[in-house]
């Protein structure tokens, strides 16, 4: 009977010991870090004053409360919008989780109510997945385990996304453009610092704009139009497809037709593209003395990318005259020199593995610049020289009148050697015979 007794009691010994040791052994892996652990909760939330039966309901409320609010995925300027109906939560798992380690056993009805924290089990759909990896350079498994961690406890609804360091080798230039600030440009080297290492991350489209933010406003037109051409020049040189850009349609210095592009906030012109590659890009910008470089780097050069620029149709300058009072008659001056205008179009060949893609990119109509010239408002003086009459043959009427009816004119029309001089000596017509005699003729 001793024997018995004292089996007993070793028995209850050990149940007391294991009952009082064991649940803090097995609620280690299920407690989530909470400063204030002195009441049980589930997915985060409070239970303890919660009766059984209205568990299932109350967990239910605060996940449609989680679900009301959009959860964002960031990294290093990289950001994934969720929505949070696509998270499925299962309750009854939660609650069969929580019911089992707060039951007490009939040998420990002294011990306290034991706080415990269970997470509710969370299942993601592939939509979820496949926005992660769309990213490029994130850790996909690590990043879902830390996006499903976080719903599971009904926690913020922003997540740090886990970046997978090899996809961040940048090591080798793809695009390149370089070329000296115009001289009507103003600020272009105060926003420089806000494109350089930019990450141009896969399917993560990039705004010039938004790049540039409140600072655009610091440089003038002709910089901002420089800056996003130069920009334009480079994104050209690689695979990322163009989602906006707006031309000038003037043909500026720096760079030829069809390659320039005009940027302005008030109007919404904007310039915008996506890296459709799988590598991730950096973008590289300075200032070198008088010049602007712009770079374009990724882990690898696999493809072999040039840019055409074909002109369709050439549009001749007309002329243009403008009068003026303060030029003398007849002459004029040329204002402004004409240029032929233009058409052209920009196409894009991408020879990857030995297979050419050839992509259409614009169409860019350039219109000329026609010719100005002055010329004197005022009239001609118009010299008319005197008609000579000869004989019967004059053309002067006055001369031709017969008033004595002789049939010849009365007047008989003067010849240069005729015209008599008014101050100098009467001037007598004749001749002298052979006998020295001087005969009078009329004139």
């Amino acid at each position: 009977m001793k024997i018995y007794i004292k089996i007993i009691s070793l028995f209850l010994v050990i149940v007391l010991i294991v009952g009082f040791f064991v649940p803090s052994f097995v609620l280690k892996d299920t407690v989530f870090a909470k400063e204030d652990p002195k009441s049980s909760t589930i997915g985060g939330m409070e239970i303890n004053d919660v009766k059984t039966a209205d568990l299932a309901t109350t967990l239910q409320n605060a996940i449609s409360e989680w679900q009301g609010s959009e959860v964002e995925i960031v990294s290093d300027g990289i950001s994934r919008t969720i929505d949070p109906k696509q998270f499925n939560f299962d309750i009854a798992t939660a609650i069969s989780q929580f019911e089992m380690l707060t039951k007490k056993p009939w040998y420990a009805f002294w011990q306290k109510e034991k706080v415990v924290h269970i997470p509710i089990p969370v299942t993601v759909n592939e939509a979820i997945t496949q926005q992660i990896d769309e990213a490029g350079v994130w850790d996909t498994d690590k990043t879902l385990q830390k996006l499903i961690l976080q719903a599971s406890y009904l926690k913020e609804h922003k997540v740090e996304a886990v970046i997978n360091e090899g996809s961040m080798q940048t090591g080798e230039r793809i695009a390149f453009q370089i070329a000296e600030l115009p001289a009507n440009s103003q600020g272009v080297a105060k926003i420089i610092p806000l494109l350089n290492d930019v990450n141009l991350v896969p399917n993560q489209s990039i705004s010039l704009l938004s790049l540039l933010g409140e600072q655009a406003g610091v440089v003038n037109d002709a910089g901002l139009d420089f800056v996003a051409s130069m920009l334009y020049s480079v994104i050209l040189q690689t695979d990322y497809e163009i989602l906006e850009r707006h031309s000038q349609e003037v043909n500026p210095s720096y760079l030829q037709q069809g390659i320039e592009a005009d940027i302005n906030a008030a109007l919404a012109k904007d310039l915008q593209f996506i890296n459709r590659s799988e590598q991730l890009g950096k973008l590289k910008a300075s200032i070198e003395g008088n010049q602007l470089k712009i770079e374009v780097f990724a882990a690898a050069k696999n493809k072999d990318i040039t840019v055409r620029v074909s002109k369709d149709k050439i549009v001749k300058p007309r002329i243009i005259y403008r009068y003026s009072e303060d030029l003398k008659a007849g002459q004029e001056r040329v204002e402004q020199e004409g240029k032929e205008g233009s058409r052209v179009e920009v196409y894009r060949s991408i020879v990857e593995n030995g297979a050419t893609e050839e992509q259409f990119i614009s169409r860019d109509y350039y219109a000329p610049q026609n010719r100005i010239v002055t010329r004197s408002s005022q009239a001609p003086v118009t010299i008319t020289t005197p008609t000579q009459n000869v004989g019967a043959g004059a053309s002067d009427p006055d001369l031709e009148v017969d008033l004595d009816g002789n049939g010849l004119p009365d007047v008989k029309p003067s010849t240069p050697e005729e015209t008599k001089q008014e101050d100098g000596p009467e001037i007598v017509y004749g001749y002298y015979d052979k006998g020295g005699n001087f005969v009078q003729t009329s004139p």
